[in-house]
């Protein structure tokens, strides 16, 4: 036997009810300030996982890693001399 006009109306609302709720959550997932929320978080959380890197080379559990110190300021005095290069090179073809 078939369902009774009450099952039916009482299966049309449950999956009205359903879909709704779909629909709520859905809305909430694609909203721009709950994006806009989540991106920044995302952005904040990169940052701090990049500083604590950073730190894990130069601060370790026993204090300053003055090597690793040394090997930094020496690998950035040589790209800046390298930049500085560059730069006079250019100039130079600038000319001609």
């Amino acid at each position: 036997m078939g369902k009774t006009v009450d099952e039916l109306r009482a299966e049309v609302k449950a999956a009205r009810e359903e879909m709704a709720d779909a629909v709520r959550g859905l809305s909430s997932e694609i909203h721009p300030s709950i994006i806009r929320q989540r991106t920044g978080q995302h952005i904040k959380d990169a940052a701090k996982a990049r500083v604590n890197d950073v730190k894990t080379l130069v601060v370790d559990e026993t204090g300053i890693r003055w090597d690793h110190i040394g090997t930094i300021a020496l690998a950035t005095m040589g790209l800046l001399a390298i930049i500085s290069a560059l730069r006079s090179l250019g100039r130079l073809f600038r000319r001609f």
